[in-house]
């Protein structure tokens, strides 16, 4: 595209549009069902959500559906949330699943062990439900940023 482009055509190339926005598909793992409806509520370009109280329930789910995005509690009544997410974090074909701690949980040994184990993004409850929305936007557009890559430190 030469100068004489830009000034006759105020319109980007067609490679420079903006994408219509995804919809999202959420699995929310928490046996507090009230606490992952509300959050819920604040997401935009959902095409389906999910609740479920136990990591049995999260794995069958999954099984049926790969969700786009993954937030899960830590303490959850048959097995710990961040086992969870290694497995998740873990499986290859998954690796596209955004995967979030939200939890009661705020120390910091808590919050290395989830990123050690593959967790996108940590939240501590209780949390405004605008922020979690917002994060959830971020979190979506670092990874299209970012793509399936690792970034090593």
């Amino acid at each position: 595209m030469t100068s004489d482009d830009t000034t006759r055509n105020s319109k980007l190339p067609a490679h420079y549009q903006p994408k219509q926005p995804t919809q999202m598909s959420v699995l929310f793992i928490d046996p507090d069902h009230n606490s992952a409806e509300r959050l819920s509520r604040t997401l935009t370009n959902i095409s389906a959500v999910a609740i479920v109280p136990t990591a049995h329930a999260a794995l069958n789910a999954i099984s049926l559906h790969v969700p786009s995005l993954i937030v899960t509690e830590i303490d959850l009544p048959d097995a710990n949330g961040l086992e969870l997410i290694a497995k998740v974090h873990a499986t290859p074909a998954m690796r596209h699943v955004l995967l979030m701690v939200v939890t009661g949980r705020s120390g910091v040994r808590d919050k290395i062990n989830a990123f050690q184990a593959g967790a996108d993004d940590y939240l501590v409850k209780p949390l405004d439900p605008a922020v979690f929305a917002l994060r959830v936007q971020l979190l979506s557009r670092f990874r299209k940023v970012i793509g399936n890559s690792t970034i090593a430190f």
